[in-house]
């Protein structure tokens, strides 16, 4: 699939798959990777939900094909931005949305910036502040762990919160040694330091697409009443909380949460 320049030294590459019937015209949905990752970490997502949408999965400035730009903030809403224009380029209106963890916090932004172009919202692990609540996702930790032994340490020591005791060892080994380990440091540093620091509180309440957030029972990103204290925050939502410890949730049960994102993207219309 292409790249395309988004604006003066921002380049993006973007997925864009539909395997419907091709004098169709499918929904599009967006699916927005977090930190270290690329539209990759979707992929298991693309059989189950490219029959029913147009699935678009960019890679954000900095990570996996998308080049790294001389200079970039990574904050959630200068990304936001970057995924809009995107989005202008290849002509995209309206669309469903759906982000895993800092690319949730990142989707929260472009429904607060274009709330009348979603038509739902989902977000999966997805932190609305910088705060984690335990271990190697403690505030301010990742960019001082990456900065000082890179990216495939902070990965490796880091997937057992991520992915969970129920995620194999080769999928370990995958997301480590072949998504995530061979990321640019200065990305994955910025947009940690971003994160720790971000607080979209204040504008969750205009959030107004339909929002389904999903969670864990024992995420170590957030506790399920953090979760539920954001979640109510904005009007029209749900939150849906599984069983289990990984944070990322979209990668350990792709087709549970594939699935519930579709019906929910469905019934939104």
């Amino acid at each position: 699939m292409p790249d395309i320049d988004v604006r003066p030294g921002i380049r993006l590459h973007y997925e864009d798959d539909w395997f419907g019937a091709p004098w169709e015209k499918p929904e599009p949905i967006v699916l927005v990777h977090g930190i270290a990752e690329s539209g990759r970490a979707w992929t298991q997502w693309v059989p189950l939900l490219s029959g029913t949408f147009r699935v678009i999965r960019p890679d954000m400035p900095g990570f996996g094909r998308s080049p790294v730009p001389e200079t970039y903030s990574w904050r959630s809403d200068e990304i936001a931005g970057d995924l809009l224009r995107l989005l202008d380029l290849i002509g995209v209106g309206r669309f469903h949305l759906a982000g895993a963890k800092y690319g949730g916090s990142v989707a929260m932004q472009i429904a607060i910036a274009a709330g009348d172009r979603v038509r739902s919202l989902s977000l999966l692990g997805a932190p609305h502040t910088g705060d984690g609540t335990r271990g190697a996702m403690g505030r301010g930790r990742n960019p001082e762990m990456i900065a000082a032994h890179g990216v495939r340490y902070w990965a490796a020591e880091t997937q057992a919160s991520r992915l969970g005791p129920e995620a194999s060892a080769a999928q370990v080994a995958w997301w480590t040694d072949e998504l995530m380990g061979p990321t640019d440091p200065r990305p994955c540093i910025e947009a940690s330091s971003q994160r720790a620091a971000m607080d979209l509180s204040g504008d969750l309440h205009r959030i107004t697409a339909p929002t389904l957030v999903i969670t864990t029972e024992e995420s170590g990103l957030q506790s399920v009443e953090k979760a539920r204290g954001y979640q109510e925050l904005i009007p029209n939502s749900r939150l849906l909380v599984l069983p289990g410890a990984a944070y990322h949730i979209a990668a350990v049960r792709p087709e549970v949460c594939a699935a519930e994102v579709r019906a929910f993207a469905v019934a939104a219309g």
